[in-house]
């Protein structure tokens, strides 16, 4: 259940980076490319990732 990994038959979303909803880094890499996004608020309000409980903000800082 938290390895990390998504459920058999699921996206490959990448390990996960932010718990709260869920949120991979593959998926945040992958926004961050297409969407060109640059500050972690802006990952924020594409995924939601970092905006709850806020403990994923420094690992999504360092992919950007």
């Amino acid at each position: 259940l938290l390895t990390g990994k998504p459920p058999l038959g699921g996206a490959d979303v990448g390990a996960i980076i932010c718990a709260c909803f869920n949120v991979g880094e593959k998926t945040i890499k992958a926004a961050i490319k297409n969407k060109g996004l640059t500050t972690h608020q802006q990952v924020g309000q594409c995924l939601k990732a970092g905006t709850n409980c806020g403990s994923c903000i420094p690992e999504i800082k360092a992919l950007l």
